[in-house]
Protein backbone atom coordinates (compact mmCIF):
# COMPACT_ATOMS: atom_id res chain seq x y z
CA UNK A 1 0.00 0.00 0.00
CA UNK A 2 1.24 3.57 -0.70
CA UNK A 3 1.58 5.80 1.66
CA UNK A 4 -0.39 9.15 1.34
CA UNK A 5 1.20 12.10 2.08
CA UNK A 6 -0.75 15.75 2.69
CA UNK A 7 1.44 18.83 0.77
CA UNK A 8 2.49 21.48 3.52
CA UNK A 9 1.42 24.66 2.69
CA UNK A 10 3.58 26.72 4.80
CA UNK A 11 3.88 30.35 4.08
CA UNK A 12 7.86 31.83 3.51
CA UNK A 13 9.51 33.13 5.95
CA UNK A 14 9.75 36.30 5.34
CA UNK A 15 5.58 37.19 5.41
CA UNK A 16 5.89 35.42 8.58
CA UNK A 17 8.10 37.78 10.06
CA UNK A 18 5.91 40.35 8.57
CA UNK A 19 3.03 38.87 10.11
CA UNK A 20 4.77 38.65 13.12
CA UNK A 21 5.98 42.53 13.04
CA UNK A 22 2.51 43.62 12.60
CA UNK A 23 0.73 41.43 15.20
CA UNK A 24 3.71 42.55 18.10
CA UNK A 25 3.20 46.13 16.65
CA UNK A 26 -0.59 46.16 17.25
CA UNK A 27 0.31 44.22 20.57
CA UNK A 28 2.40 46.84 21.56
CA UNK A 29 0.29 49.75 20.68
CA UNK A 30 -2.92 48.29 23.45
CA UNK A 31 -0.59 47.46 25.87
CA UNK A 32 0.57 51.51 26.19
CA UNK A 33 -3.23 52.27 25.48
CA UNK A 34 -4.31 50.23 28.54
CA UNK A 35 -1.11 51.95 30.37
CA UNK A 36 -2.24 55.18 30.24
CA UNK A 37 -5.56 54.64 30.66
CA UNK A 38 -5.65 51.84 33.46
CA UNK A 39 -3.43 54.45 35.67
CA UNK A 40 -6.94 56.67 36.01
CA UNK A 41 -9.76 53.93 35.47
CA UNK A 42 -7.98 51.50 38.21
CA UNK A 43 -7.75 53.86 40.89
CA UNK A 44 -11.41 54.02 41.89
CA UNK A 45 -11.68 50.58 41.13
CA UNK A 46 -9.55 49.64 44.05
CA UNK A 47 -11.79 50.50 46.44
CA UNK A 48 -15.00 50.94 45.28
CA UNK A 49 -15.51 47.59 43.71
CA UNK A 50 -14.76 45.99 47.51
CA UNK A 51 -16.71 48.71 48.60
CA UNK A 52 -20.17 47.50 47.21
CA UNK A 53 -19.47 44.37 47.33
CA UNK A 54 -18.95 44.51 50.72
CA UNK A 55 -22.16 46.87 51.28
CA UNK A 56 -24.39 44.59 49.25
CA UNK A 57 -22.90 41.51 51.46
CA UNK A 58 -24.27 43.69 54.30
CA UNK A 59 -27.76 44.31 53.30
CA UNK A 60 -27.64 40.48 51.93
CA UNK A 61 -27.02 39.72 55.45
CA UNK A 62 -29.45 42.17 57.41
CA UNK A 63 -32.69 40.77 55.28
CA UNK A 64 -31.75 37.24 56.43
CA UNK A 65 -31.46 38.21 59.76
CA UNK A 66 -34.83 40.23 59.77
CA UNK A 67 -36.38 37.50 57.95
CA UNK A 68 -35.31 34.92 60.47
CA UNK A 69 -36.22 36.93 63.35
CA UNK A 70 -39.71 37.53 61.38
CA UNK A 71 -39.92 33.67 61.84
CA UNK A 72 -39.66 33.23 65.65
CA UNK A 73 -42.03 36.05 66.10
Amino acid sequence: MSEMRLRVHDADPERVERIRARCVAVLERRRRAVGSQGSRAAAPRGWLEPAIAVGLCLLYLAEAVTRALAAYR
